[in-house]
């Protein structure tokens, strides 16, 4: 039986980009909706396979891309690249937090597990932001390393500090009731 390499890798997406963030734990069991304004697919083992104005959607999951070229490398997916201006996907987690992720190229290796995200990178998390040139995303080890670039060759992220359920503690002297 052959399997059609495009919509092997759209299976791949729907794997690897939650990487990037905590994803909605039902999104995996959803119909996974794909359009593309073209296709140049290749249906044996190796080769690459382009689609252009590609939309995938699955679950909370939506990706956009003006390109998205897989590789299959005996049979298996070895390289995803999403190109754009820019390249977009976002999920939310399973506590309704939307997670953007923006740039001018994703490119995804599922042999190495690293994902690498290229040109005018923005990652938005809640509150919490990242921007860069580049950010690259180890899924096995977690380890994030991320680059400023060009302009002023800087990252700029803002974290929120972590809520706290925990009432702040009574001011001296409050302690223990009065006289």
């Amino acid at each position: 039986m052959r399997r059609h390499p495009a919509a092997e890798a759209v299976l791949l997406l729907t794997l690897l980009l939650p990487a990037l963030a905590s994803a909605r734990s039902t999104d995996r069991n959803a119909d996974m909706q794909v359009e593309a304004t073209g296709a140049d697919a290749v249906l044996n083992d190796n080769g690459e396979s382009v689609l252009t104005g590609v939309t995938i959607t699955q679950g909370t999951l939506r990706i956009e891309a003006a390109k998205a070229t897989i590789t299959r490398t005996a049979g298996d997916i070895s390289r995803i690249v999403l190109e754009g201006t820019p390249a977009q996907l976002q999920q939310e987690n399973d506590n309704g937090e939307l997670m953007k992720a923006r740039a001018r190229r994703i490119d995804h290796n599922p042999v190495t597990e690293v994902i690498v995200l290229t040109g005018a990178v923005e990652v938005d998390q809640g509150t919490n932001t990242m921007r860069g040139e580049r950010l690259t995303y180890d899924t096995k080890s977690g380890r994030l390393n991320a680059d400023g670039g060009g302009g002023d060759g800087k990252i700029r992220m803002t974290l929120q500090p972590r809520k706290t359920t925990e009432p702040a503690p009574a001011p001296a002297g409050e302690a223990g009731g009065g006289r």
